[in-house]
């Protein structure tokens, strides 16, 4: 019996060795397995899928569509009008018929009037009219940026997960064989009730652990559906290889290069070039608008049928006439002002962010280039070295259990890390393009 106990203890050992061992001998490898719920949907299809559905992006289509038809109205008139009625015909037609024989004075009217535009008004018009489409197509890649970080962060928090899940289930198992071994020495006296204990002790708080990862899987499942406007329970896997992808060189900070990266000064660009042309608008008032007006009168009686034809001006450069344009011209080139303000401040700010997200992000990859040169494999031969100790009973199950716990723990910790170094990347680049 006892030689079946260290034949087991021997098997259990080239198990460890082949599972947390080989784990970080051949991290990148075990990085690229899918989990086993739904089809595996790779990152770029996720993005691809939250650019073309989420109902956030197809509002500012929407909404540069209504703005693009609104151009198509720049070069309309005034509707004309039209006017019917007498003109300069006496009250008391009684005396003048029996003066004229029976026939009276006065005249009937029809006339017609046309405001001309002043073609000048209606091309500044055109080219206000038009910038607007523009400003809503760079606050809708804006929008574009943000939901793809945030896909992006849930999918790498969702990879991780995954990563999770696989070393919780292999250590589960370890740790039920451990414990399944100790009950079995226990009557050899070779295994006591206080560390039997402890060992079912630290299998529910593992159980623990590995439900909370699963909801929150769950969790992740359900906002990246969300974002793809999906039914929010179908399944899917994500793609692990993600995990391993090469992480980019950090670009050296230049704000020109900045300034044509970022989809918010491109935005801030594009409102500037509107707030101009309402501006030019504005000032286009200052031209004059025509019109002409055609008036037939047919006389009653013995009064010849007359018409007049009269042709108008306006005369905007009348002091009263020219406060407001002149005014709201003055507002608009202060607002102009405000603008390149803001857009200073949101290159400066920018700046400020990438340089910070740039010294931690080397050293969330220095941290992990230790756990993985270092930590992990010391970690890892402790453990083996302590289970070796209790095969040959020259060790403790406490020890064993508190070496797997440690592992344990730092395997976690070492994905944790992985997480917050990938989602400090996505910050990154988001910075670089919001």
């Amino acid at each position: 019996m006892k030689h079946w106990l260290n034949i087991s203890l021997s098997s259990l050992l080239l198990l460890v060795a082949g599972g947390p061992a080989a784990h970080g001998q051949s991290m990148s490898k075990e990085m690229h397995m899918a989990p086993p719920d739904g089809p595996v949907l790779p990152l770029d299809s996720v993005l691809q899928i939250v650019e073309r559905r989420n109902p956030a992006v197809q509002r500012y289509t929407y909404q540069a569509r209504a703005k693009e038809a609104a151009v198509a109205g720049y070069n309309s008139w005034e509707a004309p009008k039209v006017s019917a009625g007498f003109w300069m015909t006496p009250y008391n037609q009684r005396p003048i018929k029996e003066m004229n024989n029976g026939q009276g004075e006065g005249m009937q009217m029809v006339s017609v009037e046309q405001q001309l535009p002043n073609p000048a008004k209606q091309r500044a018009r055109r080219e206000y009219l038009s910038s607007q489409a523009a400003v809503v197509q760079a606050d809708q890649q804006n929008t574009v940026v943000q939901l793809r970080a945030q896909a992006k962060t849930l999918y790498v928090e969702q990879a991780v997960l995954t990563k999770k899940l696989a070393v919780l289930d292999e250590n589960e198992e370890l740790l039920r064989f451990l414990i399944k071994l100790a009950e079995a020495r226990y009557p050899y006296n070779l295994a006591t009730l206080p560390n039997i204990y402890d060992a079912k002790a630290r299998l529910e708080m593992h159980l623990n652990d590995h439900r909370q990862a699963a909801a929150r899987a769950t969790q992740n499942l359900i906002a990246l559906n969300t974002l793809m406007n999906r039914p929010r329970s179908e399944a899917f896997a994500v793609d692990t290889a993600v995990l391993t992808s090469p992480t980019p060189a950090l670009a050296p900070l230049d704000t020109a290069a900045l300034a044509g990266r970022r989809s918010d000064v491109r935005s801030l660009d594009r409102a500037l070039t509107t707030v101009r042309l309402s501006q030019n608008l504005e000032a286009s008032r200052r031209r004059p608008d025509f019109g002409v007006r055609y008036d037939h009168m047919r006389g009653l009686g013995r009064t010849p049928n007359q018409f007049t034809v009269m042709g108008m001006v306006s005369i905007p450069l009348a002091p009263w006439a020219a406060r407001e344009y002149k005014a709201n011209t003055a507002a608009l080139g202060f607002e102009a002002q405000a603008l390149r303000k803001q857009r200073e401040d949101v290159l400066n700010e920018a700046s400020g962010r990438l340089a910070s997200l740039q010294t931690d992000l080397t050293l969330r990859r220095e941290q992990t280039r230790a756990f993985e040169r270092r930590i992990l494999p010391a970690l890892r031969r402790s453990y083996q070295a302590t289970m070796l100790a209790y095969e040959q009973n020259t060790g403790q199950l406490f020890q064993v259990l508190e070496a797997w716990t440690t592992l344990k723990r730092t395997r976690l910790e070492y994905l944790d890390n992985l997480q917050q170094q990938l989602t400090q990347q996505i910050a990154y680049e988001k910075e670089l393009e919001q």
